[in-house]
């Protein structure tokens, strides 16, 4: 069999099964710096709202005048008083770190299913760069094989220079493209590197391999009745509105006034007092002006959620219909795929005399081109695929 159509049938049959392919990507989300980086920062901004609602420490003055007259003698008073917000804003900030903690965590699931999407597509990139490095190393070993067979059959006159030129020329363009892809193939891993930490990932690769996952979808129908429950960026939209209504009362609640308790103790001569204090502190004049921006943020916050959700289901519905395309254009091209004939048909005419190695290149390109097509809508096929499991 011609190794051409070996190459193209293992290409369009061999799949890896989707559990081993998932692997991979728990593997790369696992050490992924930026989704960690995300989780620190999410933690640390619940943790600020947190530490919003803790008591001031206790405030301790110490005083000491001196008399002008020294019949009057010295005096010196301590005071120690404690801070205290209008009650109720304990509470509502309690309320709102609680709310905002719930949609830090439906951005963080968020955040994840984005690392595990970017993560698939770095591995799809992979595949498909080395399926189409597979195909070119073929073409180019068999080029150089034709340079070799027509350099000798021009020393011995049985072809001409001419041909024989032809074929070194033609041996320059397919090596310029495979060096090309070997380029895009170490980008590639590189990314994938990086993604990884900058962990080693030829062992995971050495598992993945060069075949594309089986993977499973639901059906369109099914997919949009699930993606409101399933959508963590919606849930966290929904959540954020929640905060900001937290929000919206704690900004009213900040308007009132605060009070602080004291215990004070003043001496003067052989005389000593003790007694407490009373304060309050007035809130600021522009504190209805942050009211009013926290209910904007909730408003806000309340169209992004019916905002997402409808570009998602946009999205979905979208991808759906590209599977469909991409589906048929497999299925027309399937035959010619894995047709084992055309190649080894040209070979046989070339060596007949029966077409030129000229008429034998541009035959042959065309079959090349069709294939690379091939190999070009499957990986469409199987992005488009991976963007519909993206709640997976």
């Amino acid at each position: 069999m011609n190794r051409f159509a070996l190459l193209f049938l293992s290409l369009s049959s061999m799949t890896i099964s989707a559990s081993e392919f998932d692997k991979a990507v728990d593997e790369l989300v696992a050490n992924n710096l930026g989704l960690k980086a995300e989780l620190a920062r999410a933690e640390a901004s619940v943790e600020s709202l947190k530490a919003e609602n803790t008591l001031s420490g206790p405030e301790v003055e110490f005083s000491r005048v001196w008399g002008t007259k020294a019949e009057f003698g010295n005096k010196w008073g301590l005071s120690v008083s404690q801070g205290f917000d209008w009650p109720g804003l304990y509470k509502a900030r309690k309320e709102a770190a609680r709310t905002a903690s719930t949609a830090m965590q439906y951005l963080r699931e968020a955040n994840l299913l984005d690392a595990r999407r970017d993560a698939r597509t770095l591995l799809l990139d992979y595949i498909h760069n080395s399926q189409v490095l597979s195909l070119q190393k073929e073409i180019a070993d068999n080029i150089d094989s034709m340079v070799i067979y027509y350099k000798r059959a021009a020393e011995e006159g049985l072809e001409t220079r001419l041909d024989y030129n032809k074929t070194v020329l033609e041996r320059i363009a397919v090596h310029r493209e495979l060096h090309n892809l070997e380029a895009e193939h170490e980008s590639i891993v590189g990314q994938l590197q990086d993604f990884n930490a900058g962990l080693d990932v030829d062992p995971l690769l050495s598992r993945l391999g060069g075949s594309y996952p089986d993977m499973n979808f639901l059906r369109l129908s099914s997919a949009l009745s699930e993606m409101r429950e399933r959508d963590p960026r919606y849930a966290a939209a929904k959540a954020q509105v929640e905060s900001a209504g937290s929000l919206v009362k704690v900004e009213r609640l900040s308007g009132f006034p605060g009070f602080s308790i004291g215990f004070e103790h003043e001496t003067e001569g052989d005389e000593h007092f003790n007694g407490f204090s009373i304060g309050i502190s007035l809130p600021s004049w522009g504190r209805k002006h942050s009211s009013k921006a926290a209910r904007l943020e909730a408003e806000a916050a309340l169209m992004d959620a019916d905002m997402a959700l409808h570009q998602r289901k946009a999205s979905l519905m979208a991808d759906y219909n590209r599977i469909d395309a991409f589906r048929k254009v497999l299925d027309e091209y399937a035959p010619v795929v894995e047709d084992k004939s055309h190649y080894e048909l040209l070979r046989k005419a070339l060596k007949a005399g029966q077409i030129s190695f000229l008429t034998y290149i541009e035959e042959l390109n065309y079959f090349i081109a069709a294939h690379r097509d091939y190999l070009d809508v499957l990986y469409e096929y199987n992005l488009a695929i991976a963007r519909i499991k993206y709640y997976d």
